[in-house]
């Protein structure tokens, strides 16, 4: 049996294939940052003092700290969402223009790299010929929940 496509069902489709995506703030970027200090402050531990014992320990304890911290769950409010389309458009409930992801972005185990461009010059040869550089947005993969990060990848892959 085949079925036709008609108006109504193409436009239940794409009313469906919206996703509103939350994101809260991560705590990976904020051990991110404590290992860059720690690493500095054993850098200057080390190169001045030659405490090597000491710098050692100091790497234990804050390698362990910072894993502990890491493992927490992450119960912290939603700061912002966006609405995804599974065409690449990102509308950002804080502005007014959306946005078309473009094929550069990627995703991984640590997170989401956005590369956006305003929804206005969707066309790569406008892209192109205009001077204003693409929106970037790294987003940590603990920021999202399971399913929205899985979302988001699977945009991300057809977009390739």
């Amino acid at each position: 049996m085949k079925i036709k496509n008609s108006t109504q069902w193409s436009s239940i489709y794409s009313n469906a294939s919206k996703y509103n995506v939350n994101v809260k703030d991560s705590r990976y970027k904020l051990a991110l940052y404590g290992f860059l200090a720690v690493i500095a402050s054993l850098v200057i531990l080390v190169s001045f003092t030659f405490q090597y014992i000491l710098a050692l320990s100091l790497a234990i304890i804050s390698v362990i700290s910072l894993s502990i911290f890491v493992s927490i769950k992450n119960d912290k409010p939603i700061t912002y969402s966006f609405v995804l389309t599974n065409i690449g458009e990102i509308f950002f409930n804080k502005e007014q223009i959306s946005y078309q992801v473009l094929a550069g972005s990627r995703h991984s185990f640590i997170g989401c790299w956005l590369v956006m461009i305003p929804n206005h010059t969707t066309h790569s040869q406008d892209y192109m010929s205009s001077k204003t550089a693409p929106k970037q947005l790294f987003i940590f993969r603990d920021s999202f929940t399971k399913q929205d990060y899985s979302r988001i990848g699977r945009v991300l892959s057809e977009l390739e």
